[in-house]
């Protein structure tokens, strides 16, 4: 399943504005347990909605805790025995938008908002030995608006990561995504534009690495078929970029970068 996150990690991947999510959502779901940074996970979900007008949703799971790729058993030291808890609150303050991106939908002249909390909290421990390597506690703040053909997404996740005895230092994490977008009316053209960051605190450790990314969409049939170029620029100083977005890069001097080009022709049948 998919476990409760911040709203970008929700929304599929058919429905991005962008070709892939943020820098900052990637790194908070890489650094969770579960299966790549897209963070699911083999367990159980409750979900519904409630209020006048199903204003409220809510997502409430209990996983196995595992990170990595899905193959474990009892020799795999990755394997670990305890399980993972996570939840999330959403409300729809104006017109609903959904777990998607861009204003495809949106009325001309309509406001559309929704807000949401989350939290994750993990135990991570060796099976069998039961050896303590860290806790996580997640948690975090989004917001979607829209009007006419403009559409926003804005979060913010912080975490505190609780190191076991003989593993180093505990960890603070903060990472911060705003995308803005503009779908001009009457046509297939939208424009996008966002900043993410995260930073990593803990010990000797304190690094942080910046996002910006513009992109250019042409929607042949909404969402299901459409053409997609963006350009993202990171930047950081002593960081390293994992393989899940920038391709594998120490960084060692005052400033480090990569600059990604991403074409996508999406035919989402």
């Amino acid at each position: 399943i998919r476990t409760p996150n911040t709203r970008q990690m929700l929304v599929t991947p058919e429905l991005q504005q962008f070709i892939d999510i943020s820098l900052a959502s990637s790194m908070t779901g890489w650094l969770l347990p579960g299966y790549t940074d897209r963070n699911r996970d083999h367990g159980v979900m409750a979900h519904g909605a409630f209020g006048c007008n199903n204003e409220w949703s809510y997502m409430v799971a209990v996983t196995n805790g595992d990170s990595g790729d899905s193959i474990r058993n009892v020799f795999d030291p990755r394997t670990d025995d305890n399980l993972a808890y996570s939840a999330r609150l959403n409300w729809a303050f104006a017109k609903a938008i959904g777990y998607q991106e861009g204003a495809l939908n949106f009325d001309t002249c309509s406001w559309y908002g929704e807000v949401g909390v989350w939290a994750y909290y993990h135990a991570d421990r060796i099976d069998k030995s039961h050896t303590e390597i860290f806790d996580t506690f997640f948690y975090g703040i989004d917001l979607a608006l829209g009007y006419g053909g403009f559409s926003f997404t804005g979060a913010l996740t912080l975490a505190n990561i609780d190191v076991g005895p003989g593993g180093g230092s505990d960890a603070d994490f903060i990472a911060y995504l705003a995308q803005l977008g503009y779908h001009f009316p009457g046509t297939a053209w939208e424009v996008a534009a966002r900043w993410s960051a995260w930073n990593l605190d803990g010990g000797t450790t304190d690094t942080t690495t910046t996002e910006y990314a513009f992109g250019v969409n042409y929607y042949l049939n909404g969402h299901g078929n459409k053409l997609q170029l963006d350009v993202t620029f990171l930047s950081g100083e002593d960081v390293l970029f994992p393989d899940f977005y920038g391709g594998w890069l120490f960084g060692s001097g005052d400033e480090d970068y990569v600059t990604l080009f991403r074409f996508q022709w999406q035919l989402a049948l």
